[in-house]
């Protein structure tokens, strides 16, 4: 059912043996949806115009896309988000096809199984009591207004400007531009406070009564950054260089001796990071075009190869919160940990972890200790030697490949 004009859906309360899902109704135009009651979304939810959803539980199967110019208002509204089987975290999350508007009150937003719901956002943004669990946020070109918010990652780049009161996080988060020049310090963690910050693009956050589990930069370009007496970061990279990358975790750097990465010497990439008193507990690399590196003694969070690149990771824990490989990628991973299921229960900020190949994409695994499943669809291929213990669980779908031992493993469907 189309509806193209102002639609109020009232359900009487009834017993709870007699509360079942029922399909949300079709909408564009102007429209307020009301229960109380439960719905159902399966595919993708499209807003346009000023949609109004209000006292129900919504079980989402697909993402949410916002139309220019258009108004999504949830008002008591609890979002159950279920992705299928094996698919990247994010399917069913929110996009915005321009600057829009949404307004969030007294909801809550909750993933089933693996999904991990990400919003990219951009317009203006108004939160009054939003609790979330295993789900992100991203602002970019966004005015928000946000009071007690509660959320996995909140990204704030790209020129927001953020006023924030009563934030839970576990990260904050920020991207560089392609040739900033940044310096963050003394950025509290796991306890409450109150600051103005200037933030990576551009960006603008004044922060009070909130609190972070983890600072997180996303390293971008030829940008130059100082981080300066900071309890727990998380920098992430986006390399297009070659070289070899030694990425360690724990407190590093002094003002004496400042520690610097990349070695200039051991690589061609332009980014340039300086830490003073920093405790770094991991690392992100999202490698894209043909770069080619070899990633030794590091720590990794999360881990993606696209396009045409090479990485070789040899002695390093993985933790694969996102272990990627798309498109013509290649990645080859020796005596190494990866996976971080054993760890989830006592590290909030690990809300994942699976290795996924897709498209044309290669990997091998050399005397590895697996703790988290390995996902292959499209024509991808996986080959695993000396697996000490071997994955958690492997899936397939498509023509992938997954070899153990030089055996076939799974034969493709």
């Amino acid at each position: 059912m189309l509806l193209r004009a102002f639609f109020v859906l009232a359900v009487l309360p009834a017993p709870a043996f007699a509360i079942a899902e029922r399909p949300l109704a079709t909408i564009q135009g102007g429209a307020v949806l009301a229960g109380p009651g439960h719905f159902r979304q399966d595919g993708e939810l499209f807003v346009d115009g000023k949609v109004t959803l209000k006292h129900m539980t919504l079980d989402l199967h697909g993402p949410i896309r916002v139309a220019e110019g258009a108004t999504l208002e949830l008002d008591d509204v609890h979002l159950v988000i279920s992705d299928p089987d094996g698919a990247p975290n994010g399917t069913s999350g929110l996009n915005c096809d321009g600057p829009a508007h949404l307004i969030v009150r007294h909801s809550t937003m909750s993933p089933v199984s693996g999904a991990h719901p990400m919003w990219f956002l951009q317009g203006t943004l108004d939160v009054d009591r939003f609790t979330t669990f295993n789900s992100e946020i991203h602002l970019k070109e966004v005015q928000a207004r946000l009071d007690k918010l509660k959320i996995f990652e909140l990204e704030i780049s790209d020129e927001s400007q953020v006023i924030a009161r009563g934030l839970d996080l576990v990260f904050l988060s920020t991207q560089s531009s392609e040739n900033d020049h940044l310096q963050f310090m003394n950025i509290p963690v796991d306890r409450t406070f109150t600051r103005t910050l200037d933030l990576g693009s551009g960006a603008h956050a004044r922060l009070t009564d909130s609190r972070i589990q983890l600072f997180l930069l996303y390293v971008h370009g030829r940008t130059d950054a100082t981080l300066a007496h900071m309890d727990r970061v998380q920098l992430a990279l986006s390399p297009r260089c070659d070289g070899t990358l030694r990425l360690p975790a724990g407190r590093l750097g002094s003002a004496a001796k400042p520690a610097v990465f990349p070695d200039a010497k051991s690589s061609n990439c332009p980014f340039h990071i300086s830490l003073v008193d920093v405790n770094v507990d991991t690392w992100d690399i999202y490698a894209k075009g043909h770069a080619v590196l070899t990633v030794e003694d590091s720590r990794i969070d999360e881990l993606t190869a696209g396009d045409s690149t090479t990485i070789a990771v040899r002695n390093s824990t993985v933790y694969a919160d996102w272990l990627g490989i798309s498109g013509d990628a290649r990645i080859r991973v020796e005596n190494s940990t990866v996976g971080s299921i054993a760890l989830a229960s006592e590290r909030p900020d690990l809300a994942t972890s699976q290795i996924r190949v897709s498209d044309r994409g290669r990997a091998s695994f050399s005397g590895v200790r697996f703790d988290c499943g390995i996902v292959t669809v499209d024509d991808a291929s996986v080959s695993i030697d000396h697996a000490i213990p071997p994955p958690k669980y492997a899936r397939h779908s498509g023509n992938s490949v997954i070899l153990v031992d030089g055996h076939m493993y799974l034969k493709p469907n």
